[in-house]
């Protein structure tokens, strides 16, 4: 985020503090319980959606040295992301390519100079070549070629290992997604430079958009989160921006009040709120003074009314185990999933009441569900 945009964010929201007002886009909008229901619509948004975008697969916090690997499954789509020793972090199906085992079920780890299939042990490179293939005579038909590992297409772009729509350009692809401005804005942040320190996944019962939707407005923080976050933030003094087609939330901490009366110029809105970015369809990135913590909510692959949540948080240094910093973070890091649970809880309260009303409500002060509502319908008919 660059000088011009944190002084036009301070500003907003010190001139809700000196008003009591906030963001509100003036409508309300009714969304039909179907949305969240409907089987056919889920299997378009478990698969083609999914597809038809760029994905984040991976962080590459995750991914610093060669042979480190991350497991990340989209419905019926096992993957595995690895850094080769070339450097180059490549996605492929997490699938021997004899008789289909995963590689690993592990959600992290190093492979080594080689990542060995557990049933045979047919072994790959981190470039996804064979290895080798014990008692190979038995085998003498079948053309190596065929034998790599199956590799999807791919980009590392900003921080995270994109999987990418079939014929897309890995040049331009993540870009031409994000557009310009979103573009600079994530690079401003330096996420390439940053290590994963602690990973959750976590099932959830509820469809996929109704957990997503919480992060995507900040009017229920202190009702909701009263035990956890209301002691840090302001009630409801949130501003939104669209970022070419995604979305920029900043919602405004306690501290904001000892400098809302100072010219916005000489304080970093960054100090005084936490900076959300959502990026269509499913990926939540949050810039705290410290951290960033990373959000992607999937559809579950069998159910509508489930999904995952996975949740990644990043510092700008490496943490050692057993360190001040890691008892830190650590702590900061259940604070996180802590929260998450409560909003969770609503989530899927809200689920258990979908075949019993006909809609849900979007006011003014939620902005970001009325153009997520809106894209996601958009994206949806393109597909048919």
């Amino acid at each position: 985020m660059d000088r011009e945009t944190r002084t036009r964010l301070g500003a907003q929201l010190a001139g809700y503090v000196a008003t009591g007002t906030t963001y509100d886009a003036g409508r309300t909008v009714a969304v039909p319980t179907t949305v969240y229901t409907d089987e056919a619509r889920w299997r378009l948004e478990r698969g083609p959606l999914l597809r038809r975008n760029p994905t984040v697969v991976a962080l590459s916090g995750a991914l610093r040295q060669a042979g480190d690997f991350v497991t990340f499954d989209l419905p019926d789509l096992p993957l595995l992301a690895v850094r080769g020793h070339d450097g180059v972090a490549r996605v492929f199906v997490n699938a021997c390519r004899h008789r289909g085992v995963q590689l690993t079920e592990a959600p992290c780890g190093n492979a080594g100079r080689a990542l060995v299939c557990p049933f045979h042990a047919w072994s790959y490179r981190t470039d996804g070549r064979l290895g080798a293939i014990p008692d190979r005579a038995g085998f003498a038909a079948v053309g190596e070629a065929g034998l790599h590992l199956a590799e999807l297409p791919s980009a590392e772009r900003l921080g995270f290992v994109w999987l990418l729509p079939d014929g897309a350009d890995p040049a331009t692809a993540v870009d031409d997604h994000l557009g310009a401005a979103l573009s600079r804005e994530l690079a401003a942040y330096g996420l390439d430079r940053h290590h994963a320190f602690r990973s959750s996944l976590i099932e959830v019962d509820s469809n996929w958009k109704l957990f997503y939707e919480t992060f995507l407005e900040f009017y229920h923080g202190v009702y909701l989160h009263r035990s956890t976050l209301a002691h840090l933030m302001q009630r409801n003094v949130v501003h939104f921006d669209r970022v070419g087609e995604h979305w920029r939330m900043a919602a405004a901490k306690q501290s904001i009040r000892t400098v809302a009366g100072d010219d916005p110029s000489t304080w970093d809105v960054r100090d005084h709120a936490v900076v959300s970015y959502d990026v269509f369809p499913n990926l939540a990135v949050n810039v705290h003074g410290d951290h960033v913590a990373v959000y992607r909510v999937l559809p579950d692959p069998q159910r509508p009314d489930r999904c995952r949540w996975h949740f990644t948080m990043l510092t700008d240094q490496p943490v050692e185990p057993g360190s001040k910093a890691e008892r830190y973070f650590g702590k900061n890091f259940d604070y996180i999933v802590s929260t998450g649970q409560e909003d969770i809880a609503m989530a899927a309260s809200a689920q258990r009441t979908m075949a019993a009303t006909d809609r849900v409500l979007h006011g003014g002060f939620e902005p970001v569900l009325h153009w997520f509502h809106e894209r996601l319908d958009d994206e949806l008919a393109a597909l048919g």
